[in-house]
């Protein structure tokens, strides 16, 4: 989620510079300096604004040269996210959901679930809270039990994904942060 909001953030910033530069950049015709004028049949600086592609539902494929980016969306959030270079698969990332959060007592109970299927193994772990417990329940889902939670601001985890013997994707390692407060 963080990736995605700097991501946004970035690329808004880049537009507005982008901006700028061509506003301030630029004079009317009738007050060309003498540079200006030696320069008159150089290029023009483009006006064009590049943007970075709106999220779409489902899959989608960025190119960049010899490295691809596979990501799925769904509901404007990233399930999956995957860098191929040179045909070779260089990271993958299964991004957790949240179905379930509440602070009881002194304790923080949160439900991990992942939306998309997968054949390897993912590891959770939380290496900023030395005490939490982890519990698979029923259907593939994670629960998780944070002690010691009442100044607790954020739930930093962190996943292993090691794949099976027949699996297409990475071992990868890859940080996800759920924010609890403001």
């Amino acid at each position: 989620m963080e990736k995605k909001l700097t991501l946004k953030g970035f690329t808004i910033l880049l537009a507005y510079y982008v901006l700028a530069a061509t506003t301030f950049a630029c004079k009317s015709g009738s007050e060309k300096s003498s540079t200006e004028k030696d320069n008159e049949n150089a290029i023009e600086p483009s006006t064009e604004v590049i943007l970075a592609p709106q999220n779409k539902e489902g899959f989608l494929k960025l190119f960049k040269g010899d490295s691809t980016i596979h990501r799925i969306h769904l509901n404007d959030k990233i399930l999956y996210e995957s860098l191929i270079l040179k045909d070779k698969r260089i990271y993958n990332f299964i991004f957790p959901r949240i179905t379930d959060s509440f602070l009881f007592e002194d304790k923080y109970y949160l439900k991990i679930s992942y939306p998309i299927p997968f054949s390897g193994t993912i590891e959770t772990t939380i290496p900023d809270c030395p005490d939490y417990v982890l519990t698979p329940l029923a259907n593939g889902i994670l629960q998780v039990v944070i002690y010691n939670a009442l100044d607790l601001r954020a739930v930093d985890l962190k996943f292993n994904y090691l794949p099976s013997e027949k699996d297409s994707l990475v071992s990868s390692v890859y940080h996800f942060k759920h924010i609890i407060f403001d």
